[in-house]
């Protein structure tokens, strides 16, 4: 079975921790918010629709998340404010500083399941592009992990 390759064209956003104290930005007037609250407010929304748009762009390509075989990665637009020097040379290099890849992957999770507890295996990565956007790559593999086995030295151990 070859390989088989979904790209989601949606920037890859990370996971807000949203507490039950959160639901009054949501009742106050925007006017009457002060601005640390209007911020969070903001950041609360924009990952709201970030989740709506994630699935949107799922459904719209029939993709439904394997619960393993599926190779997670992340492109992650480069700052504007690197010099051309600095974009030739990361570009599509690891990604190695925030938005955390579990972050980004509580997020992805969050949007494409109702629950992830299904979810016995994955890889992920997180990687720079030279873009004005960024997307998401899901490669599906053959499962690894049908059935596990007790190694010999555990079994002795029993």
């Amino acid at each position: 079975m070859l390989p088989k390759k979904v790209i989601l064209n949606i920037t890859p956003q990370t996971n807000v921790r949203a507490t039950q104290g959160d639901r009054i930005f949501f009742r106050i007037p925007r006017e009457k918010l002060r601005p640390s609250g209007l911020k969070r407010l903001l950041r609360l929304e924009r990952y709201n629709k970030y989740k709506i748009d994630l699935l949107a762009e799922a459904k719209s390509k029939n993709f439904t998340h394997p619960q393993q075989g599926a190779s997670i990665s992340f492109y992650i637009p480069m700052p504007k404010t690197w010099r051309k020097f600095k974009r030739k040379t990361m570009n599509f290099m690891l990604h190695q500083s925030k938005p955390d890849l579990d972050n980004l992957l509580k997020a992805y999770f969050d949007a494409l399941l109702k629950e992830d507890k299904v979810i016995s295996h994955y890889e992920a990565k997180k990687v720079w592009v030279d873009f004005p956007v960024g997307w998401i790559e899901i490669t599906i593999k053959e499962p690894e992990y049908e059935t596990c086995t007790i190694p010999q030295s555990v079994k002795d151990t029993l």
